[in-house]
């Protein structure tokens, strides 16, 4: 049968999702967890890669398996068996025409930041930090830009493998509460880095390295040199995936 989990993971320690010799990954980890349990080498297929330090509230996943174990059971045996930075939430039997990759409509993360010239203790592994000194309104509007569909060739680290580098944005807004900034990006699915740096650009609109007015033409233009940095992998989240 083929079953459906929702995961939710702190990536900070992990090598990223996919599963590599000598490293800690959280496929590394699921697939462990399996063979202990069943002493069958079952493979979890993942909705994405999240990167190294990457997080997730609801990453989706599948596998198959022959188990008499009921669903509910299914989930304590496993979750018994991960580390504490990795639970199953959810699982579900699904049709085998489901794949949790190619069946994917929608994809939102969020990045978080804090504007602040003091370090905060809570949030250092979880918010990248910036100075307070940022054109918030302007970040704002840079959101904009980047909704629809374009080629984000510019938005990522070349990957010979990829066919095509275009994809669309549904949303992409910034809220801000306090000195807490959260940027939520969704879209029918993501080039390597791209949303950090979306972000980063987005960023670099607040610092004013970057005029608002001038995003339509960056993205235009495919060159990741005119995009900004690509932001630290601990502030992002994989929060949820639409099918």
């Amino acid at each position: 049968m083929r079953v459906k989990i929702t995961l939710e993971y702190d990536g900070l320690n992990f090598n990223g999702w996919q599963e590599q010799e000598g490293k800690r990954t959280i496929q590394g980890e699921l697939h462990k967890a399996l063979y202990d349990l069943t002493k069958q080498r079952i493979i979890v297929h993942g909705s994405g890669r999240t990167d190294a330090g990457v997080s997730a509230k609801n990453q989706v996943a599948h596998f198959d398996i022959e188990t008499k174990l009921s669903i509910k059971r299914l989930i304590m045996a496993l979750n018994m068996r991960l580390p504490d930075e990795i639970r199953i939430k959810m699982a579900e039997i699904v049709d085998e025409s489901f794949h949790s990759r190619y069946s994917t409509k929608k994809k939102t993360y969020t990045y978080h930041m804090y504007a602040s010239s003091i370090e905060s203790p809570l949030r250092r592994f979880s918010h990248y930090q910036v100075w307070p000194n940022l054109d918030f309104e302007a970040m704002k509007k840079a959101c904009k830009y980047f909704v629809g569909t374009y080629d984000f060739k510019g938005f990522s680290h070349n990957n010979p493998q990829i066919i095509s580098t275009i994809r669309t944005i549904y949303q992409c807004e910034m809220d801000m509460i306090g000195d807490d900034i959260k940027i939520t990006i969704c879209g029918d699915g993501f080039l390597h880095n791209m949303v950090r740096i979306i972000c980063g650009t987005i960023l670099k609109v607040g610092q004013r390295k970057i005029a608002v007015g001038d995003l339509e033409e960056i993205i235009r233009s495919g060159n990741r040199k005119r995009a900004g940095q690509t932001l630290p992998a601990f502030a992002l989240v994989l929060e949820n995936v639409e099918y």
